[in-house]
């Protein structure tokens, strides 16, 4: 083997593990995860998912032609690209599999084993780089294999794996180490078309995974490092040539992209929406990475939430622990420059983990922690680890109980974490079990008080829900300020469903005075207007929402059920089209389509929007109604026959007038202009004609 003074002449004299090895390796992962994984295909849509996945047409994809394709590239908000690599992952899931959650489950079970196996190729192969060959190369399969083991089965990955719609971070992830592994290649081979290759494809890759989640455009500096630290010398020489070729460059560059590109402004202004400053947030950030460390080597299921209960600090001695966090950070970064050239291997690990937390552990306006932000920096925080379980292993073989001991020490943590993974797996099958889990864990918290309030209420545990979105008020503590009003406007919710619309009333424009920019807010402080009689209320509350969005689908359907209501039938029709205009789905406004041209006298326009209506909501009582009603005025007996026939389905043992009566007693929802009168005696009259 040579190699140059400045290292960069690399003949890798140590090749691959042989193909049984990594057989075995690969189809060991692949085992182990399955069977720690296997109920994670159990898990439904949660939380940010709905949103991201469930609610976004744009990755509900049908063909694959290059519009619909380039659509998902604008994730749910449709203003600009965002993360395109992973929606247009999703828009495939759709394509191939439908909204079926197991196939989204699959994928992501997938891309969590490719990552694993290239750590494991990564790690391997930088173990029998020149500068660590000779002090690891002789354990690298087992400490490789170990480390990627031990990173792989972290419960701490859980929310990356199994909670959908983080396939964002767990994806940048495969494409990070990828990237890695890539470039190793291409460095340590001597052939030039290889280099040629394998840095293209690391080119090829950086780009995937800086398109599926921000924070990969940390790749080139963990390269960087990567080649300065554990393949060149870092002494003085090397420092100073680097200084001025690169970090000095490289510095200028940052410089002006900040000065130039990055939004001041816009970032501290985002802090206005938080509960804490900019500075509480930098100061806070050194105590959740070294929790961080704390979670991912004691992963104790009783730790693991989605939510997590951490308070900010105020100032370097609120809380005390706040000085000594940042003071151990300092501490290590500054041990790792200076053993950089004596232990190269624990300081790029050290490096690599504080690294990968700068984009997402900074200035950044983010929630302050999840765990699902660890799965890149851990990614060699275990390599150490690994190395001091096998160097034990190899140190007792003389003892063998001493050995042997260690080795069942070491299957029982592995196995201890496989099953919390599995327990952990367990919660995300049902909305309820996830925030019932994070608020018994968490029951400080507002934000899952909100969201367990919300399942109960469709639950129908409706007085369950009231207890939680009051104690969520009460607690007052949201990731966001603008989360606060989700509490008000949920106990809006529950007054609305009690009748009491008053005090559902006072809830909604609280609400909307606090947080003006959502239109649900709008969109029930006009039912509720509705509901108490007052149209012109409610007309002005949607107009008054629209012109903060006038092509919002929700405000512009509102507007035509109330301008129906004031029996403006005209207008009432013109924004129902522009509701269907802005979203053909929206078919809910054929109801007031029906409606408008019934009264108006255009009484075959009228039946052939009603049957459209009711091909989407074919159990609606409503559209039945309106049917039974058109179809009796027109004599289409055969249609009135079978639309009755339904009906008498849906109702079961309620009698006719039961079912008339509750409809005109809630008349203030429906389009529909009951006469019960005529609806009665059109039904008497072809139920006695019957055989």
């Amino acid at each position: 083997m040579t190699n140059n003074p400045d290292g960069f002449a690399l003949n890798n004299g140590s090749l691959p593990a042989s193909g049984p090895k990594l057989t075995f390796a690969f189809i060991t992962l692949l085992l182990v995860l399955i069977l720690i994984y296997a109920n994670s295909l159990n898990g439904t849509w949660q939380f940010d998912d709905e949103p991201n996945i469930d609610h976004n047409a744009s990755v509900h994809l049908r063909s694959l032609d290059s519009q619909s394709i380039v659509r998902t590239f604008y994730g749910f908000e449709q203003e600009k690209i965002y993360r395109p690599v992973a929606y247009l992952s999703f828009g495939l899931n759709h394509y191939f599999g439908g909204m079926n959650p197991v196939g989204y489950h699959i994928v992501n079970l997938a891309i969590h084993f490719l990552a694993a196996a290239f750590l494991f190729l990564f790690v391997y192969r930088t173990l029998t780089l020149p500068r660590l060959q000779r002090t690891y190369g002789r354990d690298a399969y087992p400490v490789a294999l170990l480390s990627a083991f031990l990173w792989a089965i972290n419960p701490v990955q859980v929310t990356a794996v199994t909670f959908i719609v983080q396939r964002m971070a767990s994806m940048a992830g495969l494409f990070y180490i990828l990237s890695m592994y890539l470039y190793v290649l291409g460095r340590t081979s001597e052939i030039q078309g290889k280099k040629i290759l394998f840095f293209s494809l690391t080119a090829l890759s950086v780009a995937l995974a800086m398109g599926t989640k921000e924070n990969a455009v940390m790749i080139p500096v963990s390269i960087y490092l990567y080649d300065l630290i554990l393949i060149q010398d870092p002494n003085r020489e090397t420092f100073v040539k680097h200084l001025k070729y690169f970090i000095l460059p490289a510095a200028i560059l940052v410089s002006l992209w900040l000065v130039f590109s990055l939004d001041i402004r816009s970032i501290t202004g985002a802090y206005s929406g938080r509960p804490f400053t900019l500075l509480e947030r930098l100061l806070t950030e050194p105590r959740v990475i070294l929790f961080y460390v704390s979670l991912l080597l004691y992963p104790a299921y009783s730790r693991l939430m989605l939510n997590h209960d951490f308070e900010v600090s105020k100032s370097m001695l609120e809380p005390w622990t706040t000085l000594p966090a940042l003071l151990a950070i300092v501490v290590c970064v500054v041990w790792a420059v200076w053993a950089a050239r004596k232990r190269p291997l624990p300081v790029y690990c050290i490096l690599f983990f504080f690294l990968n937390h700068l984009i997402e552990g900074s200035f950044i306006p983010l929630e302050l922690i999840y765990e699902h932000r660890n799965y890149i920096p851990s990614m060699l925080l275990f390599l150490p680890v690994a190395v001091f379980i096998v160097r034990a292993l190899a140190y007792f073989s003389y003892r063998r109980i001493l050995q042997f001991s260690i080795a069942a020490l070491v299957s029982f943590v592995l196995v201890a974490q496989g099953h919390t993974v599995t327990m952990y797996n367990f919660i995300f099958q049902a909305p309820y079990l996830l925030w019932s889990d994070n608020v018994a864990k968490a029951p400080n918290l507002s934000r899952p008080r909100v969201n367990l309030g919300n399942i109960l209420m469709d639950m129908g545990l409706y007085e369950d829900a009231y207890v939680s979105y009051r104690k969520a008020w009460s607690l007052q503590r949201f990731d966001r300020l603008s989360q606060a009003p989700s509490a008000i406007y949920n106990l809006g919710r529950y007054h609305y469903h009690k009748k009491d619309y008053k005090k559902a009333l006072a809830h909604f424009q609280a609400a909307v005075e606090r947080e003006p920019r959502y239109s649900k807010l709008w969109v029930s402080l006009a039912q509720t207007q509705i509901q108490l009689g007052d149209l012109k209320a409610a007309e002005n509350t949607t107009r008054k929402a629209l012109r903060r969005g006038p092509e919002n689908v929700r405000l512009n359907a509102m507007l035509s059920f109330v301008l129906l209501k004031q029996e403006a039938y005209a207008e009432a029709i013109r924004y129902a089209w522009k509701t269907l205009t802005i979203d053909p789905k929206h078919t809910d406004v054929l109801r007031v389509l029906g409606e408008a041209h019934r009264r108006t006298g255009r009484i075959d326009r009228a039946v052939h929007l009603w049957e459209r209506y009711l091909r989407d909501y074919r159990d609606d009582i409503e559209g039945h109604l309106a049917l039974i009603d058109l179809y009796a005025e027109t004599g289409q007996t055969e249609k009135l026959d079978r639309t009755i026939a339904q009906v008498m389905l849906l109702k079961e043992s309620q009698s006719w007038r039961e079912l008339i009566a509750d409809y005109e007693r809630d008349a203030a929802r429906h389009a529909y202009d009951a006469d019960s009168q005529r609806l009665l005696s059109a039904i008497r009259t072809r139920l006695n004609q019957q055989p």
